[in-house]
C-alpha cells in the first residue's frame, strides 16, 4: 500500500517516517540469487548457539563467522552443518568492528547480518531479496520474533523513541513498511552502500551501533523497510553465556555508547537526573533481591560515573 508520498503504510496508518525521497519502485534493480548474499555473523562465547543459526541459512549463501577471540575458542566450526569461512579477530574489538571486518571480507553483492542466536525461517532471504529488488537501495528487516511469539520491534531510534503502546500490532501490519530503526540483529543491505557508509562505527564497543546506523540512513534519506513476509527468530542474549558479572559489564558498555552518541549528535547528557534514577533503581533491586535487575542498574551507573570521571 503507498501512502500520499509513494512510502508504505501500515493498513490506515501513513508512515511518513524517512524524509526526502522514499522508496523507489522497478529503477533497473533485479531480483538477485541466493549465493548474491553473504550472511556475517559475530560469535563471541557463542558456540552453544551458532549452529543453529548456521544450518537455517540457505546453502546458496556464503557464510562469514568472525570471532572476537572467544575465550572458549572456535572448535564449534567442526561442529557446523554446512561450510563457514572463519575470521578470527586477535582481541576482542567489539560488534560493530567484527561486522565491518565480515563485511569488508565478504563477495557478496548483498551482506545479511546475523546475531549468532537468531535463526532465519524457511524463505526469509529470498523474500528479502526480492524486495530489495522492488525497491532499491536501502536497510531491509525481517520481523523478528522473540521467543515468547511477540514481535521485537523499536520503530524508532534511541533519540526517536516510540512508546510501546503507540507501536503497531502484529495484527495491524499488512505489506512493508518504513521505520526509523534498523535491528542489529537481522538486516540485510548491499555491501558496496554499507561500506560507503563506513559501516558501523567502530568507536562504539558494544550496543547502539544500530542506532547510529539508523541515524545515518536517515540523514542520507535511505529507507529502513521491515519486511513482516521475512521472519527471523531470535533467543535475546543468548549469544554468550548469561552472569551476573557480565550482565554488569554488558550494561555498564551500554551507557559508554548512548553517552557517545549524546556526544556525537549534540544532545544533552543529564548527568545528576541520571545517577538519582539509577541508583533509585540499584536500591529497589537490592530491597527486592533481584540480583539481574542490579547489576542492570549498577553497569549503567557505573558507566554514567567513568563518563563523570573521564578528562
Amino acid at each position: 500500500m503507498k501512502g500520499p508520498r509513494g512510502g508504505l503504510t501500515a493498513p490506515g496508518q501513513v508512515l511518513p517516517i524517512q524524509r526526502g525521497a522514499p522508496p523507489r519502485l522497478g529503477q533497473g534493480f533485479s531480483v538477485q540469487s541466493l549465493d548474491s548474499v553473504s550472511v556475517v555473523l559475530v560469535s563471541y562465547d557463542s558456540g552453544a548457539v551458532i549452529g543453529r543459526a548456521v544450518a537455517s541459512v540457505p546453502r546458496e549463501a556464503e557464510i562469514i563467522i568472525v570471532d572476537n577471540a572467544s575465550p572458549e575458542g572456535t572448535g564449534f566450526m567442526d561442529g557446523l552443518a554446512r561450510p563457514a569461512t572463519l575470521l578470527p579477530m586477535a582481541r576482542n574489538m567489539g560488534f560493530g568492528t567484527a561486522c565491518n571486518a565480515g563485511a569488508r571480507a565478504a563477495r557478496g553483492r548483498h551482506v545479511f547480518f546475523l546475531n549468532p542466536d537468531a535463526v532465519l525461517e524457511e524463505g526469509a532471504l529470498t523474500t528479502l531479496l526480492a524486495t530489495a529488488g522492488r525497491y532499491g537501495p536501502g536497510l531491509l528487516m525481517p520481523s523478528i520474533v522473540g521467543e515468547n511469539g511477540r514481535l521485537m520491534r523499536k520503530e524508532g531510534s534511541i533519540f526517536q523513541p516510540v512508546p510501546r503502546g503507540r507501536r503497531l500490532k502484529e495484527q495491524e501490519i499488512a505489506g512493508d513498511y518504513c521505520t526509523r530503526f534498523v535491528h542489529g540483529a537481522a538486516f540485510l543491505v548491499e555491501r558496496d552502500l554499507f561500506l560507503e557508509m563506513g559501516g558501523f562505527d567502530e568507536r562504539i564497543f558494544l550496543y547502539h551501533e544500530d542506532d547510529d546506523l539508523a541515524l545515518r540512513a536517515e540523514a542520507r534519506h535511505l529507507p529502513i523497510i521491515v519486511v513482516p513476509e521475512a521472519r527471523v527468530r531470535h533467543g535475546g542474549g543468548k549469544s554468550s553465556a548469561p552472569s551476573l558479572k557480565r550482565t554488569f559489564a554488558i550494561n555498564r558498555l551500554k551507557k559508554h555508547s548512548e553517552l557517545y552518541l549524546r556526544r556525537k549528535y549534540g544532545r544533552p547528557i543529564a548527568f545528576l537526573r541520571d545517577a538519582a534514577r539509577l541508583g533509585g533503581g540499584c536500591l529497589l533491586a537490592a530491597l527486592t533481591l533481584d540480583r539481574h535487575r542490579f547489576m542492570i542498574r549498577a553497569g549503567k551507573l557505573a558507566g554514567l560515573l567513568d563518563e563523570r570521571g573521564a578528562p
